[in-house]
């Protein structure tokens, strides 16, 4: 099996100040492409990351190389941020939102939520 890493570089803008950034930082993946508002969500989870606002990916690189280690689940990760400090979401709208996926969503205050509707 065809293993995968992304290489990318990337700021991590945080809600209470501050931030992170990286160039050429490396993530294996689970399959051959991954969408930045995932790799967004994969890199907060995987770096245990509190505070997390608008994240800036550049210069993303698909490589075939093997993984270093057992890659995180990706499943179920947030494909969307929202950000209510500058989008005027109702309840309704955003819960329509995590309704086709989970979501990323950056309260007011700064705190980072994930948003998913339960499927039953």
């Amino acid at each position: 099996m065809t293993e995968h890493r992304v290489k990318f570089d990337f700021v991590v803008h945080f809600t209470n100040g501050g931030c992170l950034s990286s160039e050429g930082f490396r993530l294996d993946i689970p399959g051959d492409d991954i969408a930045d508002e995932a790799l967004a969500a994969y890199l907060i989870q995987d770096m245990r990351l509190l505070m997390a606002g608008r994240i800036e990916i550049t210069n993303k690189q698909i490589l075939v190389e093997p993984h270093k280690r057992q890659a995180i689940a990706t499943e179920g990760l947030p494909q969307v941020t929202i950000d209510l400090s500058t989008e005027n979401l109702s309840a309704t709208e955003l819960l329509t939102q995590a309704k086709r996926h989970p979501v990323r969503v950056v309260a007011s205050d700064g705190e980072s939520y994930k948003v998913a509707r339960l499927v039953v």
